[in-house]
């Protein structure tokens, strides 16, 4: 895959409609963990459902960390708020026939080709509609050079785990995520980032190419300078170029399709669109033996399949629990057996707290351990005393 032919295409700006929202080098260097199995929640979870959760995108220079940035389609340099264009609620983020937005986040670490794999088994999401899916590529030795490519699989936003393929810019065509991956180790290019497309079905929109009117660029010498030196305060080659215009043809895809995405998992994070639940946790009083044979604490609120873990304060103290492995169910629900060391409750008010081991969302409930009961009273038993009986009469 040659990016720079790449980013000179049409298809490149048509399929994205702001250059190819491509992507960064600024990215915290912290361990990727592309490998977490979906059946579990992911490491970390996180629920971004407001305007105020997400950054309008500049029109020249897009830090991409761990942060949401978000762009019209339709009206890139319109600025605003994202609700201006699309509604967050308990459907998720969704756009209406004739709307389209581009949400974009950057991977806490670029993921290198032979992570490819890994990286895409573990991905998917929840959406409606005309959503789409697409990674940010970036060549390891020239920060400029960018493209996207999209997910073209069977399942929600295209992304169908290790059987996805993805639709190539340069072709129009399909392939494979392992072809793809082979393609990125021969351009020296790595995964820098994710982008969704709510509003815009790729899988179905996207043309094959034109010839590109645009002269590529000359191979035996590197070219003057065409662009302002880089703002200071940028990280150097880390900015996101979104300062070309909208060509005619990304309004046309973008148009008369309506979509909503309300959950996506990629690398180490799940991102819920929706509003964020409020976590709440009861437990009823309970006899000072049953904290050793073990109680349930009810909780709810909480990520779906995430751990959730347990903690009881009394008296000043807090224990940790001795608890069967608990996850929370698909509506975010969950049931802790509490099982507590001999001697450790006493008769007395309690707090049982829950905590979300990968959302942090925490629930505290007060209840009072009881003292068990004296044994039933018990008659003395009579003791013969020695001796001689007399009768008279």
């Amino acid at each position: 895959m040659d990016l720079h032919t790449v980013l000179r295409s049409r298809i490149a700006a048509a399929a994205v409609g702001v250059t190819v929202l491509g992507v960064t080098a600024a990215l915290v260097p912290t361990v990727s963990t592309a490998t977490v199995p979906t059946t579990s929640a992911s490491p970390i979870v996180t629920w971004t459902d407001s305007a105020a959760d997400f950054t309008a995108a500049p029109e020249t220079a897009v830090p991409l960390t761990d942060q949401w940035y978000w762009a019209s389609l339709g009206a890139p340099a319109a600025g605003g708020s994202i609700t201006d264009h699309a509604t967050i609620d308990a459907d998720g983020l969704s756009v209406s026939a004739g709307e389209a937005v581009g949400i974009i986040r950057g991977l806490t670490k670029p993921v290198a080709p032979s992570g490819l794999g890994a990286l895409v088994s573990g991905a998917s999401a929840t959406t409606t509609g005309a959503t789409s899916f697409a990674l940010a590529i970036q060549s390891t030795a020239d920060s400029s050079d960018q493209t996207v490519v999209f997910a073209a699989g069977d399942g929600d936003a295209g992304l169908s785990g290790a059987s996805t393929e993805w639709i190539d810019p340069a072709t129009g065509t399909t392939e494979s995520t392992s072809e793809l991956a082979t393609d990125l180790s021969d351009a020296g290019a790595q995964v820098v980032g994710y982008i969704v497309y709510v509003g815009l079905d790729a899988s179905t929109g996207i043309p094959a190419p034109g010839p590109t009117d645009e002269p590529t660029a000359p191979t035996t010498e590197s070219p003057a300078p065409t662009v302002a030196p880089t703002d200071p305060t940028v990280a150097p080659g880390g900015p996101l170029d979104l300062s070309a215009p909208l060509e005619s043809t990304a309004q046309a895809l973008a148009a008369d399709a309506s979509g909503s995405v309300s959950a996506l998992r990629v690398d180490d994070t799940t991102t819920y669109f929706t509003p964020q639940p409020t976590a709440v946790t009861s437990v009823e009083d309970t006899r000072v033996s049953q904290s050793v044979s073990g109680f349930q604490v009810v909780g709810s609120g909480f990520a779906p399949a995430e751990g959730v873990q347990a903690t009881i304060t009394q008296g000043g103290e807090t224990y940790a629990v001795a608890a069967n492995a608990s996850a929370a169910d698909q509506d975010g629900d969950v049931v802790v057996v509490v099982a507590l060391p001999e001697g450790v409750a006493t008769a007395g008010a309690f707090t049982a707290t829950l905590v979300g081991t990968s959302s942090g969302q925490t629930a505290s409930a007060a209840a009072t351990f009881i003292a068990d009961p004296a044994g039933p009273a018990v008659a003395p038993v009579a003791v013969p005393v020695p001796g001689t009986a007399s009768f008279t009469g």
